[in-house]
């Protein structure tokens, strides 16, 4: 029986856009419909790229879009670079927040398409962990982007078409709100590390485009919103089709000099995702991670670890007895920012876990000598101050041979790291 939706991609259609008009089409997670967008004649940009292959199973023309607000957007960012350039200053840092859905990413995704046009090289900083836009879902980071992204794997495309290497965190959560105190501190240590990009850089007047989560449009997560604008050094605030957050921001700010709180409509292309969409676009970051897209296919690299050759460490105290059960007028203390020790064993299956830069105690390193022991408040903090250097998955424990399998995206033996554990799973079907 001939599939209607086969039919519909297979059959070439035509449309003609007016300027400033938009093609929107929607995807549904894990699509397996390939079809081609070709541009007959003119010119077309998929946010900000040049237009180039696209999946689609629905498409409509947007005769109203809030594009030529986001160009002025762009305009505006591009006469504070070159006025940072005249003095020799550090360029607009701009950070974008909104509700969820409300097209954050999509904004800042053609603000550093249309700056990497004019020869710019902003550093994006993605501090949504929920997304994963950069690294994995759990993470926080931070890229220079020198030339446009690739229209089809954007962020994640690899070093030799991004022209980078991306600096990551893990926060290890879905949420920011899951251990705010880790997250708020990870904002602070990305932010001291992007300042000091940027002073050395030649590059500094471009700036910096920051992408949040969309908790801190609620009323419970402003505080961590103020916290990361402040980190950040934001002068510039782009509030997406949210009145009240606009409202409170520009109240808070609007006096502080240099500070620019700037509201945008939320385009109407912009797709509703519930949880169940959500998790599958999560899962399909991580299989892309270690298996590609189907622009660039990988080969992930399988093998058998011991127990005794990992150390695996997570934030928290783990499994703890409820606040009910605490002695009568007592509290819990807050650990979300102290490593404990985790046993290898079943607890690790499934598990995604991020290899920390940060070093092993007792590990002799490059200069022959042993690194130093620390105390566990010590290794907590180190840890906590290190970026990770990539991230493996655990897909079988063997518990009686002591033993576990593990896949990587490359080849060679795993490093003698920290392996750092949060809440993410995946299963590699």
């Amino acid at each position: 029986m001939p599939d209607p939706e086969q039919d519909l991609v297979s059959l070439p259609r035509k449309w003609q856009l007016e300027p400033e008009q938009e093609f929107r089409f929607e995807v549904a997670p894990g699509s397996k419909f390939k079809g081609t967008v070709k541009l007959v004649s003119g010119r077309a940009e998929i946010f900000g790229s040049e237009l180039a292959v696209g999946l689609f199973t629905v498409e409509y023309i947007g005769y109203e879009t809030p594009m030529q607000s986001y160009l002025n957007v762009h305009l505006a960012l591009e006469g504070m670079r070159d006025a940072a350039q005249l003095k020799n200053e550090s360029g607009p840092r701009v950070i974008i927040v909104g509700q969820a859905d409300s097209g954050k990413t999509a904004l800042a995704k053609l603000l550093i398409n249309f700056a990497a046009k004019q020869s710019r090289a902003p550093v994006f900083v993605d501090l949504d962990p929920s997304q994963g836009t950069v690294s994995l879902p759990g993470t926080l980071s931070a890229m220079v982007v020198g030339r446009p992204l690739d229209c089809e794997e954007e962020f994640g495309a690899p070093l030799t078409v991004a022209g980078t290497t991306p600096l990551v965190y893990y926060h290890g959560q879905a949420t920011p709100l899951e251990k705010i105190s880790l997250y708020n501190s990870i904002v602070k240590k990305l932010s001291l590390v992007v300042d000091k990009k940027l002073e050395s850089s030649e590059n500094k007047a471009s700036g910096l485009i920051a992408d949040t989560p969309s908790q801190f449009a609620d009323p419970n997560g402003f505080e961590h919103l103020n916290h990361t604008i402040e980190a950040l050094k934001a002068n510039v605030i782009l509030v997406i089709g949210h009145e009240r957050l606009y409202s409170d921001l520009f109240r808070k700010y609007s006096d502080k000099p240099g500070m620019n709180v700037v509201k945008l409509n939320k385009s109407g292309g912009v797709v509703t995702r519930d949880k169940e969409i959500r998790r599958k676009m999560q899962m399909q970051r991580v299989k892309e991670y270690f298996y590609g897209t189907h622009k660039t296919e990988m080969m992930p690299f399988s093998q058998t670890v011991p127990f005794s050759e990992v150390v695996v460490r997570r934030v928290g105290e783990g499994i703890l007895a409820p606040s009910s059960a605490l002695p009568l007028g007592t509290e819990r203390k807050q650990q979300d920012t102290k490593y404990v020790k985790v046993e290898p064993g079943d607890i690790l299956l499934h598990s995604i876990l991020a290899l920390s830069q940060a070093p092993l105690p007792g590990v002799v390193g490059p200069s022959g000598l042993p690194t130093k022991i620390y105390t566990p408040e010590e290794e907590s903090q180190t840890l906590l101050e290190s970026n990770v250097a990539g991230f493996i998955y655990i897909s079988e424990v063997e518990d009686e041979r002591r033993k576990m399998t593990v896949l990587a995206p490359s080849p060679g033996k795993i490093p003698k790291q920290f392996l750092i554990m949060g809440t993410l799973k995946w299963m590699d079907i």
